[in-house]
């Protein structure tokens, strides 16, 4: 991960000082006025669109007229809309190039804090809120009650590339199309509860808090990548989002996120907790298919739920196809998935078979640097190619079915800890810790070899904060002094030797643990929390084994 990191402020509720953390809005960031030819001021409370001219003094009152204000600006001579606080219910917007708009001020001219003073784009449970552009900038709103019957129904970015920083998006909704009588499973619905990106659409989609967003029948409960799009996707939060709230067809894989039809782009450092997909579909956190390969990388995927395969991730290459030929195995320049330094962790699915995730459908990967360890299935492989390279797999894992036209798959330097299912497809072991069972050894044996930074305590109290969208623990002890908790998964219970909930610190200090989203409903607040180790193997482990720490 870089080395920098933001700074997640105080809260409306009060919550905590100033604690840095690496993921989600920066409630107070700068906005580089220097760099733009004309601002215009836009505040809903006090501004008028006939009256006013844009200026601190006599501010617009609507986005649309402010953009409209902003005329057609060349590159050279940008235009930045700063919008005050309050709830904009407008018709959709449509976002215009070399025009940025910035929200979270208490007034014109006024401080900015995107919690404290939220500026609220309302699709008032019946509009999409905006249509991405090119080179425009969207940074620090909140989109809510976003509705349509279509795809993306707060932000809907089809062969346009904006820049999207510092929103939170909350309890958007696609609705199923209408007719819909598919004759096969698995068609394409309505994507997208929050964003959808399409038609070579690359936007950079970086630090936004995406939560309780939802499809009814369509991929990615939050956002969904679709025909070639390249998204930019880092350091955002996916909590609580969820695909298939009215799916009889097995239309609604990603219960957070789907990247699908040749797409690509990054999906780099971001928390993706409690997603859910509906209907015996696929993924609760990630989907991935139709010869999509966008590199995964850095991100910590906890707690997870599909009503099918793969709770965590779900990598496959071709599509379910019933109507047609298979495609054509596309060659090793074409097609290739890079899953590296990911955390996987408390993740289920329906058979509980392949709770972290599922690699199928003819999938090329380079799996490499990846923590797998307490979910309901494991490392679950199937008729791929996988180079599997320093992964920390402790637990279950299997790797069944082949398929002639595939290549051979490789696996060095694995700690593979078990049990292990059936071997069927060919592979070649080198340099793994694995059980004495498993064909192809000798193999290292298997031993705990990790360091234990594990932590476990009593909890007095357990808050939900809607302004911030985060759970607060109370710890009965303070926790230990210097240690950055933020990424760390977390698991509360009144028996954790019985199981309980998984969800990821968002920060954390003296006696407060923050986690991010709602956790679910329960009759009384747990007693216990454990904060998961590591996997940081030992300095006098053997080398070139097992998976670095992720941060």
């Amino acid at each position: 991960m870089p080395g920098w990191l933001l700074l997640f402020l105080a809260f409306a509720s009060g919550v905590s000082a100033a604690t840095a953390v690496r993921h989600g809005p920066d409630p107070r960031a700068a906005v580089p006025l220097t760099d733009y030819q004309k601002v215009l001021h836009v505040d809903q409370s006090r501004g008028d669109d006939i009256k006013g001219d844009g200026t601190v003094g006599r501010p617009l009152r609507t986005i649309a007229q402010a953009l409209e204000a902003a005329g057609a600006p060349a590159a050279s001579a940008r235009v930045a809309i700063l919008v005050a606080q309050g709830r904009y219910q407008e018709p959709t917007l449509l976002l215009k190039s070399h025009v940025d708009l910035y929200g979270g001020f208490a007034g014109p001219g006024g401080e900015r804090d995107i919690y404290r003073h939220a500026t609220i784009l309302d699709g008032d449970g019946r509009n999409r809120i905006a249509f991405g552009a090119d080179h425009a900038r969207v940074d620090g709103f909140h989109f809510t009650h976003a509705r349509v019957r279509g795809k993306g129904a707060a932000l809907l970015c089809d062969g346009t590339s904006p820049t999207v920083a510092n929103c939170i998006f909350t309890d958007n909704r696609t609705l199923i199309p209408s007719p819909w009588n598919p004759p096969l499973l698995h068609e394409t619905g309505n994507d997208g509860g929050a964003i959808m990106c399409l038609n070579g659409a690359a936007p950079r989609i970086e630090h936004n808090l995406f939560y309780e967003n939802t499809t009814e029948c369509g991929r990615g409960g939050a956002f969904a990548a679709d025909r070639g799009a390249r998204p930019q996707v880092a350091f955002n939060v996916f909590a609580n989002n969820r695909a298939g709230l009215d799916d009889p067809m097995r239309s609604s894989d990603g219960g957070a996120v789907s990247f699908f039809d040749w797409s690509a782009g990054t999906f780099s450092d971001n928390v993706v907790v409690a997603n859910t997909a509906l209907s015996r579909n696929d993924a609760g956190g990630v989907f991935v298919a139709l010869w999509s390969a966008p590199v995964i990388r850095g991100n910590v995927i906890v707690a997870n739920e599909s009503g099918d395969d793969a709770g965590g991730l779900f990598l496959g290459g071709q599509e379910h196809r019933y109507d047609a030929p298979l495609d054509a195995y596309p060659p090793a320049d074409k097609f290739n998935i890079l899953v590296e330094q990911n955390l996987f962790v408390g993740n289920v699915n329906s058979s509980r078979n392949s709770g972290a995730m599922r690699i199928t459908m003819e999938t090329r990967t380079h799996f490499r640097n990846n923590v797998i360890a307490g979910n309901a299935g494991g490392f679950y492989l199937q008729r791929s190619e996988v180079n599997a390279e320093q992964n920390t797999v402790w637990q279950d894992w299997q790797f069944v079915e082949d398929k002639p036209s595939l290549g051979p798959s490789r696996f060095t330097g694995n700690i593979l800890k078990g049990p292990a299912g059936p071997v069927e497809a060919r592979v070649t072991f080198s340099n793994n810790m694995a059980q004495p069972s498993v064909a192809g050894g000798p193999h290292r044996p298997v031993a705990d070899i990790f360091e234990d930074d594990g932590i476990r305590g009593d909890l007095t109290g357990l808050e939900f904060d809607p302004a911030t969208l985060t759970t607060k623990l109370t710890t009965r002890a303070p926790l230990p002094a210097g240690v950055d908790l933020a990424g760390r998964a977390i698991r509360m219970s009144d028996d954790l030797e019985k199981g309980g909930q998984w969800r990821v610190i968002a920060h954390a200090g003296g006696r407060e643990l923050v986690l991010w989203g709602r956790l679910d409903a329960v009759t009384k607040a747990p007693r216990y929390f454990e904060i998961l180790r590591t996997f940081t193997p030992r300095r006098d482990a053997p080398a070139g084994l097992g998976a670095r720490p992720i941060n």
